[in-house]
C-alpha cells in the first residue's frame, strides 16, 4: 500500500475541539505502521476542511474513508459535493462509511466486556445511544442491525436503542430497559457535546461524576456510562480491515 494515501474523513466542530481527536489519532496510530504512503484527515467543521485536504496528496492511488457510523445526508451528499472528485486528477476511491462494516460490532463487544467490571451480562440491559437523524430516514438502520448481530453473538439481557433526536429518547431508559443494571454506550465517533454532555444529562448522571466503567446508583438502578465508541483503539483495527480489503 506504500504507492498509496490514506485520508480519514470526519465531522469534527467548532466548538468542541476534542471532536476530532479520535480521528486524529487512529490517523497517527495507522502513519506510524507504515502502511500508506501518507496518511490524511480532513473535516466538515474544522481544518485541514474536506474541500481542501485532497490538495496537497501525492499518490497513485488515494483511499478516502468517512469516519462515520451510518450512511446518510452527509456521506452521500455533503462529503461528495465537497471532495469535488469529478475535477481532480487524483485516482481517489471514496469508500462507506466504517461503520457500515459488521466488524463493528467486534468493537462494540470489546468496550461493553471492559466495561462491564463484575457485572455479569446475562443481568445486565446494554443501551446504544445513537444521534439519530430528521435528515435521512437511514441514519438508524445501520445501528438496529448491529444490535440484531449483538444480540446473536452477546448473553446481554437485552440490547436496545435509544436516541437524542428521534424516539426512543435517551431521557425515556427507564422505560425501555429491562434490568436494574443498565450498560449505556454512546453510538458517536467522539464524545464532544453529545457524548460528553447531553447523554450523561439525559440519563442522569452528572459530569462532575462521569467517569467510564464507574456505576452510578440512580434510584433503583445501577448504571454505567462509557465513552464514544470512536475513542476504542479497536478503530483502528477496522479501518485497516476495510481499506486493505480487494
Amino acid at each position: 500500500m506504500k504507492d498509496k494515501a490514506l485520508v480519514l474523513l470526519g465531522h469534527g466542530s467548532s466548538k468542541h475541539p476534542g471532536s476530532s481527536v479520535p480521528c486524529r489519532l487512529h490517523a497517527d496510530t495507522i502513519r506510524r505502521m507504515g502502511v500508506f504512503g501518507s496518511v490524511h484527515c480532513g473535516f466538515l467543521k474544522e481544518s485541514p476542511f474536506i474541500e481542501e485536504c485532497l490538495d496537497h496528496v501525492e499518490a497513485d492511488e488515494v483511499i478516502i474513508l468517512p469516519n462515520f457510523l451510518a450512511e446518510g445526508y452527509y456521506t452521500k451528499k455533503v462529503i461528495p459535493e465537497k471532495l469535488g472528485l469529478d475535477g481532480r486528477e487524483l485516482s481517489c476511491r471514496y469508500m462507506k462509511p466504517l461503520g457500515l462494516d459488521s466488524f463493528l460490532q467486534d468493537v462494540i463487544i470489546d468496550l461493553a466486556e471492559r466495561a462491564l467490571g463484575g457485572w455479569r451480562a446475562e443481568e445486565t440491559s446494554l443501551v446504544l445511544m445513537g444521534h439519530g437523524s430528521t435528515k435521512s430516514a437511514t441514519s438508524k438502520d445501520t445501528l438496529l442491525e448491529h444490535i440484531d448481530g449483538l444480540r446473536e453473538r452477546t448473553d446481554f439481557a437485552q440490547i436496545t436503542d435509544l436516541w437524542l433526536e428521534e424516539p426512543p429518547f435517551i431521557n425515556e431508559w427507564r422505560e425501555c430497559v429491562e434490568q436494574k443494571q443498565v450498560l449505556f454506550i454512546p453510538y458517536l465517533i467522539a464524545d464532544g457535546q453529545h457524548g460528553g454532555w447531553d447523554m450523561p444529562e439525559m440519563i442522569g448522571v452528572t459530569r462532575d461524576s462521569y467517569d467510564q466503567y464507574k456505576a452510578h446508583r440512580m434510584g433503583d438502578y445501577s448504571v454505567r456510562l462509557t465513552t464514544a465508541l470512536g475513542k476504542s483503539p479497536s478503530m483502528v483495527d477496522l479501518i485497516l480491515k476495510l481499506v486493505t480489503e480487494d
